[in-house]
C-alpha cells in the first residue's frame, strides 16, 4: 500500500503549483495500492474549509472539493480505521524529540507503520524527514 498524507493529496483535488505533477503520480498507481486514514479525511476537510475562511474556496468549491474527495475514499482508496493502537504510537513517536513532530503527523506515521505501508507520499519536509528517522519509507517523487 502507498499512503498518501493530507499535504500530498490536497493539490489533487485543489489547483496548486503542484497539481499536475501529483495528478501524473497519482494516476499511475492502481487504485487498489492507493491509502488514506480516517484522520486524513478529517485533516483534508479542515483544509478545504480553512480555504474558505482564507477566501481561496467558495462554498460551491468546497462542496465540489469534497464531494470528488468522498467519492475517491469510497471507490479508489483503502482508508484505514485510526486504532488506539495507532494513537498509543504515535504518543511513542513524540516522545522521540529530536524527530521534531507534530501530533497529527505523528499520527499518519503510525498509521503508515502499523499497516507496514510500501511507501508515504507527502510533500510536508518535515514529516518526510522524521519518517526517515523512524525508518518509515517516505517520499516527495521530487516536488520538494
Amino acid at each position: 500500500m502507498i499512503y498518501i498524507d493530507t499535504s500530498f493529496l490536497a493539490p489533487f483535488y485543489i489547483q496548486e503549483a503542484t497539481s499536475a505533477s501529483v495528478e501524473t503520480i497519482l494516476l499511475n498507481i492502481p487504485t487498489d495500492k492507493l491509502a488514506i486514514s480516517d484522520w486524513t479525511t478529517v485533516e483534508f476537510t479542515s483544509l478545504v474549509s480553512r480555504r474558505v475562511r482564507m477566501n481561496e474556496l467558495n462554498l460551491e468549491q468546497m462542496e465540489a472539493v469534497i464531494h470528488s474527495f468522498q467519492e475517491d475514499s469510497s471507490q479508489s482508496y483503502t482508508v484505514f480505521t485510526v486504532t488506539t493502537a495507532d494513537f498509543i504510537l504515535a504518543s511513542e513517536f513524540i516522545q522521540q524529540w529530536e524527530t521534531g513532530l507534530r501530533a497529527g503527523d505523528a499520527l499518519h506515521l503510525a498509521i503508515a507503520r502499523n499497516h507496514s505501508i510500501e511507501n508515504l507520499l507527502s510533500l510536508d519536509r518535515k514529516l518526510i524527514d522524521a519518517a526517515r528517522q523512524l525508518n518509515i519509507p517516505s517520499d516527495s517523487c521530487g516536488l520538494l
